[in-house]
């Protein structure tokens, strides 16, 4: 299931220096919200870990396909009205491999980071 224009949009980018952002917007009417906690929403990690590879196969136009994830830390919950920047810096292209290293970040914290390895598919 895509989550992209449904779960979150992509609101900004910013390409302009060395790293990538996309600024995104969650949707708090969105059902994952409704058992993820009631009453208290949290985003689920899985789903930023999915909406870090769709961002990356709109950006590439290739379809990805989830390889390694190593230290991924989540230190801060993200609720569904909070819109944070989705910063991929290192990304490397090997072969039929992308790595990448994400910081999901906003207001100057951090609320998770991730070391990703991708097949890419043709």
């Amino acid at each position: 299931m895509k989550l992209i224009n449904d779960f979150f949009t992509v609101t900004e980018i910013d390409d302009s220096q060395e790293d990538l952002k996309f600024k995104v917007r969650m949707n708090p009417a969105h059902p994952i919200y409704q058992v993820h906690f009631p009453g208290n929403p949290i985003t689920p990690g899985v789903c930023l870990v999915q909406m870090a590879e769709e961002i990356l196969e709109n950006r590439y136009q290739r379809r990805l396909m989830l390889q390694t994830a190593v230290n991924i830390k989540f230190k801060m919950p993200i609720g569904p009205e909070d819109c944070p920047w989705f910063v991929f810096n290192k990304v490397e292209f090997s072969d039929e491999v992308l790595s990448v290293r994400i910081s999901i970040e906003a207001d100057g914290k951090q609320y998770a980071k991730m070391s990703l390895r991708y097949n890419i598919a043709e």
